[in-house]
């Protein structure tokens, strides 16, 4: 079932979560699954829809900071009163593409955290996920909208084409405007650390803590056993079509005849693309970010051998924009 965002029946989408069912909502990072996330059963609904890992935790959403500090445990966290007052100095970048990672309170549902005893929260900024949660009055537990591994979904459509008749109510809120996760940032111990880059970058969470503010693990740190959070396995947001980073490639190395290019402004391949995306003519990072997964799911469905993606700075926002590519590429 689906709705318009014009017309969402909000009532409706929060009574379906009480009983345990799934709703898909829009969020300003991307599209998500939403689940009441203390009830077991409904959250074990997600992991199914999506054929998700169940060693792979989930956020949960929340409408306001008060609900977060409800939701979490900071009383058994490293240090109470420096927890409380970095979430104090959060609230300036909430709501927005920013989720912490906390001791999981009580009412939150073991397998919402895969059975670890932390809990990644944030409030969304997307009037539409707002308003669902205000009507649920609760937290609601929701990973990206689309099979697991695949490339998230940033529209309505994209949810109907990845999950159907998986999800009981599509609320429709339009294109997302961030287009990547959310930054998710550990404060389980005394310098906060990003565990997945987002929108919300190192020198924003620098700045708003005042405070040193370690970066993501890099890509030769082995990963904990038990994850704390989403987007950490090595092969992730990946199309079915195989993708390489334009850095990857050998001068004159030949590419099959079908192979697309994602370009991100200027770069010219040496090679014919058989389609080609250009994400932004100017090379302004937020557009290619909001337009990413979106031109991926495009030449995904053009029946190409290979899709070559073109690269830039690991900085800022560009951290996560490789973050994403990188996981996307590896085979």
């Amino acid at each position: 079932m689906e709705s318009n965002a014009a017309q969402a029946t909000i009532t409706h989408a929060a009574t379906l979560l009480t009983q345990g069912k799934l709703v898909a909502f829009p969020t300003e990072t991307v599209y998500g699954l939403g689940a009441d996330a203390r009830n077991e059963a409904a959250i074990a609904k997600i992991y199914a829809a999506k054929g998700r890992p169940s060693n792979n935790p989930l956020i949960v959403h929340v409408a306001t900071v008060e609900e977060l500090r409800c939701y979490a445990d900071i009383s058994s966290s490293w240090n109470p009163a420096v927890v409380n007052e970095w979430i104090t100095k959060l609230t300036s970048l909430w709501p927005g593409p920013l989720s912490v990672i906390l001791p999981r309170g009580k009412e939150i549902a073991p397998n919402v955290c895969a059975g670890g005893p932390t809990v990644a929260l944030r409030i969304p900024r997307h009037p539409v996920a707002l308003d669902l949660l205000r009507a649920f009055q609760g937290p609601v537990a929701a990973p990206s909208a689309n099979p697991s591994m695949y490339v998230s979904p940033t529209t309505a459509q994209h949810v109907r084409d990845s999950l159907g008749d998986k999800v009981d109510l599509i609320l429709d809120g339009g294109p997302c405007e961030v287009g990547l996760e959310s930054t998710v940032l550990s404060l389980l111990h005394g310098i906060p650390r990003v565990v997945r880059p987002g929108a919300v970058t190192l020198d924003m969470l620098r700045h708003a803590l005042g405070c040193p503010v370690e970066g993501p693990l890099s890509s030769g740190e082995t990963l904990p056993s038990e994850l704390i959070s989403p987007g950490l396995l090595a092969k992730h947001y990946s199309p079915r079509t195989p993708v390489r980073l334009r850095t990857s490639l050998a001068h004159g190395e030949k590419l099959p005849p079908k192979t697309g290019a994602l370009i991100f402004s200027h770069w010219q391949p040496e090679f014919t693309p058989r389609v080609t995306k250009v994400l932004s003519q100017c090379g302004d990072l937020e557009e290619v970010a909001a337009r990413l997964f979106g031109a991926l799911r495009e030449l995904d469905e053009s029946g190409l051998d290979l899709i070559v993606v073109d690269t830039c700075e690991p900085l800022g926002l560009g951290e996560a924009i490789m973050d994403r590519l990188i996981r996307a590429s590896r085979q």
